[in-house]
């Protein structure tokens, strides 16, 4: 057949297809997606307020005084984690590792964040409220906290653990 010459049969299949396309598609994509059952509501963490945040003396990795609140997860399990932790004015946490990426948030007061295995002014940074750091795994850092103290948030995938870079500053060496 010459080009430009189309038989009735052949543009009344065409026609037909076209028509069929244009209804089945919009079907297609208006079907209904395939959803999961909802997540246990039981699981859910709501803390109203800084006031409901349940503080307990922190393991005796950190230094006296500190706090800590687990607000969701467990440390010790594979998964994610939120914690606090309040630190006493001027108290410092040597330079120490973690075996996981770490999100550190300023909630309240300030700190000094140092990264690297010795404590190097060219590498500290005052953090205040709000104030972000997102640690790699093993990346060495300390942290002084501020005239008032201050409290952390703390993020990640558990379970956590903590190394200092020189043992003889760990708390659990030296008896607090």
């Amino acid at each position: 057949m010459p080009p430009g010459n189309i038989s009735k049969k052949h543009f009344a299949s065409s026609t037909l297809l076209l028509c069929t396309t244009l209804i089945v598609t919009p079907l297609a994509h208006s079907a209904p997606v395939p959803t999961e059952t909802a997540p246990d509501q039981s699981a859910v963490t709501i803390i109203p307020s800084s006031d409901a945040v349940k503080w307990q003396p922190a393991p005796v990795m950190f230094p006296h005084g500190t706090k800590m609140a687990v607000l969701t997860g467990d440390t010790s399990k594979p998964g994610p984690f939120t914690l606090r932790v309040m630190m006493p004015a001027g108290s410092f946490i040597p330079p120490h590792t973690h075996n996981l990426d770490e999100m550190l948030t300023v909630i309240s007061g300030n700190i000094q964040h140092f990264v690297g295995q010795n404590i190097d002014a060219t590498q500290q940074r005052t953090l205040g409220p709000g104030g972000f750091v997102h640690l790699p795994v093993n990346v060495p850092h300390a942290i002084k906290a501020g005239r008032q103290g201050a409290v952390l948030q703390v993020s990640g995938m558990g379970p956590f653990s903590m190394a200092y870079v020189n043992p003889q500053d760990d708390p659990r060496n030296t008896g607090r």
